[in-house]
């Protein structure tokens, strides 16, 4: 990744962590890697563990939403039951939104919001997860 992607993916994860404090999240961890996955936001919240994919977005581009694949949904999917595991929370309540990132045509952020239930159009979502 170039410095230039690398700077605008930093920065949309950055207003993401504040959109996300802003609406009652508290972020317990970000940037969790495991072999074949990456979350960039796990939070809380009164409903349980959220798993915040952010998704940066310049003027014409996709919605954040349309941008994951079938192959990225596996992953995070993957990641999510990892980072449960590894926290002894395998019974929790838990989620997915999309953290969809406004940026100018310089890379820099100018608003964000928060998408609830993201995946739901995905068959593979609902293969026996929430």
């Amino acid at each position: 990744m170039g410095e230039l992607s690398h700077r605008r993916g930093r920065d949309a994860e950055d207003a993401a962590r504040d959109a996300l404090h802003a609406a009652g999240y508290t972020v317990i961890e970000s940037n969790y890697r495991v072999p074949g996955a990456e979350l960039d936001h796990v939070c809380r919240d009164d409903g349980g563990f959220v798993f915040a994919e952010v998704k940066g977005r310049g003027p014409g581009e996709l919605e954040p939403s349309a941008a994951v694949t079938p192959l990225k949904l596996r992953r995070l999917l993957r990641g999510a039951r990892m980072w449960l595991v590894r926290h002894g929370r395998e019974r929790a309540d838990w989620r997915f939104v999309v953290v969809a990132v406004d940026l100018d045509s310089d890379g820099h952020p100018v608003a964000s919001s928060i998408i609830e239930d993201p995946f739901a159009h995905l068959p593979e979502y609902h293969d026996g997860d929430p």
